[in-house]
């Protein structure tokens, strides 16, 4: 009998691999640090391919298991992208559990697993203004994943998710429906303003919790003048030695991110309505920073926390719900 199920999260710059006996308990995980960036730049998915047949191989030799061991593969993330193993379109909002499940797509991978892996696509939304045209390739899984446990603790039928990362993603849920995106450009800024600017000893997190009311700043300031000058003012504060380390880095995530805020509390005005609580799928840090950002929202008034760790992973318990469906 065939015990195991074999999942890959694949993302830009990294691909986790998950081995599931037939309760979907993780029974082994490996990482690489190889995604969709690395065959964008190797204008070849080969690379990506060969990366993720070496975490198979790790996982088969790791767990002392054959080919024949290993029931299904399954794939989500930016492996559907156009730099993945195989583009796939996404599907269109409104969308039910039962519709992402019925739109899985199995793939002959021919190259080194010669086998069929199937592929969970992305979400997108659709607009003839696209200012309002948003996608999520791997976030939705993590978002079925967590339907569950936000059943069991009570919150509302209507409530925004906010899953933080290279594109920060809000989704709108309704019960368990799927009805909206905002997809925001924070992880990746973050990184390239820390990395190549002259911000970059500003922009180094040494592990303390934000400062609360150097965040409100840095979103007073955004909402007052503009990212560009608040985050200047961020510069500022470091030339001529205005507050810690802590409170110039709270400044600037209070800048970088508070556009979350902005986004969120537009679309609740406009065509969310009845969305009045966030979640957040995230690491302590991030719902520390969030929860004081909205602290004084018009908009959203409670904000809950689901955490992630290297131990748990919604992307498993949204393959699970979903493969249940099928």
């Amino acid at each position: 009998m065939k015990d195991y199920i074999l999942y890959y999260d694949s993302g830009t710059s990294n691909t986790r691999a998950y081995l599931l006996n037939r309760d979907f308990q993780v029974k082994y995980t490996v990482k690489k640090a190889v995604g969709s960036k690395d065959s964008a730049i190797a204008g070849s998915n080969r690379v990506l391919i060969e990366g993720m047949k070496e975490l198979y191989d790790d996982v088969l030799s790791a767990n002392a298991l054959e080919e024949g061991d290993i029931d299904a593969i399954y794939a989500s993330g930016m492996i559907t992208s156009p730099y993945g193993l195989k583009e796939v379109p996404h599907l269109a909002l409104p969308l039910t559990v039962g519709g992402l499940a019925a739109g899985l797509v199995p793939f002959f991978e021919s190259t080194c697993f010669h086998r069929e892996i199937v592929l969970v696509p992305g979400l997108k939304t659709v607009s003839s203004d696209f200012t309002f045209v948003n996608n999520m390739r791997g976030e939705e899984i993590e978002i079925v994943g967590a339907l569950d446990e936000l059943q069991a603790a009570g919150a509302p039928r209507d409530l925004a998710m906010i899953l933080p990362g290279s594109h920060t993603h809000v989704t709108c849920l309704q019960g368990e429906q799927i009805t909206g995106i905002i997809s925001n450009f924070t992880g990746e800024l973050f990184h390239a303003i820390q990395k190549d600017t002259i911000l970059s000893p500003v922009l180094q997190w040494d592990g303390a919790p934000p400062d609360r009311d150097m965040v409100l700043k840095g979103y007073e300031n955004l909402e007052k003048f503009g990212f560009n000058r608040a985050l200047y003012i961020c510069h500022a504060m470091r030339t001529f030695g205005e507050g810690t380390a802590r409170q110039q880095f709270s400044y600037g995530e209070g800048v970088i991110l508070g556009g979350v805020r902005q986004s969120l509390e537009y679309y609740c005005k406009h065509f969310w309505p009845d969305c009045h609580t966030a979640v957040l799928v995230s690491d302590e840090f991030m719902y520390q920073l969030f929860s004081i950002l909205f602290e004084d929202s018009p908009c959203i008034d409670k904000v809950l926390w689901l955490p992630i760790s290297e131990h748990k992973s919604y992307g498993v318990s949204g393959l699970k719900k979903i493969l249940s469906l099928r």
